[in-house]
């Protein structure tokens, strides 16, 4: 039976470990297995870190502030008339295709 060498990372490490798997495109199971590390130790290194960082977890809390919805598709001359109206408690926007 074969054994694997345990390997000791530091905080850094699990940093850098991190950061890359979150750039990578694969998933964070793949990206453990080619990088010989348990999910496990993942999940838990990241969790760690993010405690650790008031600021990450700020970002992970807050919405944002912008989401892109991209262009609408052109509409047919003959599509359908709609409204929208939201009331935002004294502001009223209304939105419609007549």
């Amino acid at each position: 039976m074969a054994t694997t060498a345990r390997v000791r990372r530091t905080r850094a490490d699990w940093q850098a470990l991190i950061s890359r798997a979150e750039r990578s495109a694969l998933s964070i199971a793949a990206f453990c297995a080619a990088e010989g590390i348990s999910t496990g130790s993942f999940y838990l290194w990241r969790k760690r870190l993010r405690a650790s960082d008031p600021t990450q977890r700020e970002a992970e809390d807050a919405p944002p502030a912008f989401v892109d919805l991209g262009l609408l598709p052109p509409t047919p001359p003959n599509a359908p008339a709609w409204e929208v109206e939201l009331d935002l408690g004294g502001v009223i926007l209304r939105l419609g295709r007549r």
